[in-house]
């Protein structure tokens, strides 16, 4: 998906001559506007290739950038690798530098054929953002990923189910556990669809979403859905096994924190009276 440092470094040199000579890279004629910057050896920089600056975009003569110009995707490629590149090194300013540019690169082309590439540079962007503390930053590009996900793979591709999980995980560092709980609903509903309820990744964001619901003070949701869940079980035969017990404690608790002391005692009770027959 991505060119090797060896297929670009080569490009690089060749590009960055034919500017500084004044050619057209294309057809090797001179160009009526040379760019100054003078030509680089890259065996010369060593390490520091990673910091090579890809060549400029091409604009046309009312300054905007050529959008299904090679150069430009040859320059969000070459952006990319050198971001994933400082990311390995574990230089998350570099990182995040050159990956803002390559996603830069990618938004000109304005092509949702470039969805792909497009999401894997916001999920690495976003990796780096996140070790930054830049969690609303993150967010940001992680719902244009979504956006692209969603217009060029289609809402069943496994990129937007991956964008819509790092938006809940930006959402929920940043308490907003409403925009959090959206999400997760989301992935539950479609999740549950597909496999049905007794899947992992169902019951992983059934967890999520009573947690959250917990954490946003929203007891009487997170009652409802505990409720429910021991209702299920007892309807099942399974109303005295160990991970029912676990619901009712938590049930319990729930109902102390919505100050709801009579049931909470009798949700206790129950637990503990299973708890002793058990031990037995």
């Amino acid at each position: 998906m991505f060119p090797s440092q060896q297929s670009i470094v080569p490009c690089l040199l060749a590009l960055t001559l034919a500017v500084s000579t004044g050619q057209n890279p294309a057809s090797g004629k001179p160009g009526k506007k040379p760019v100054p910057p003078a030509p680089v050896n890259p065996a010369s920089l060593g390490e520091n290739l990673l910091y090579y600056t890809p060549p400029p975009i091409q604009y046309d003569s009312q300054g905007k950038a050529i959008p299904n110009m090679p150069n430009l995707v040859y320059q969000a490629n070459a952006y990319f690798e050198a971001g994933q590149k400082a990311f390995y090194k574990n230089d998350m300013e570099f990182a995040e530098s050159y990956l803002k540019k390559s996603i830069e690169c990618r938004d000109k082309l304005n092509k949702v054929r470039e969805a792909k590439e497009y999401i894997t540079g916001v999920n690495l962007l976003g990796k780096v953002l996140r070790k930054r503390n830049k969690w609303e930053e993150a967010e940001k590009y992680y719902r244009q990923a979504l956006s692209m996900a969603t217009q060029g793979l289609g809402l069943d591709a496994y990129e937007v189910k991956e964008c819509q999980l790092n938006l809940a995980e930006c959402c929920e560092k940043e308490n907003k556990y409403q925009d959090a709980l959206i999400y997760y609903k989301t992935l539950l509903v479609t999740a549950e669809k597909k496999y049905g309820p007794d899947d992992p990744d169902v019951q992983e964001y059934a967890k999520k979403i009573l947690a959250l619901n917990i954490k946003g003070g929203n007891y009487e949701a997170a009652e409802g859905i505990l409720k429910q869940k021991i209702d299920f079980e007892e309807s099942q035969g399974r109303g005295s096994a160990p991970a029912t017990v676990k619901l009712l404690d938590q049930y319990a608790d729930v109902l102390k924190r919505a100050c709801k002391m009579e049931e909470a005692a009798a949700a206790e009770a129950k637990a503990k009276s299973l708890k002793e027959a058990s031990a037995q």
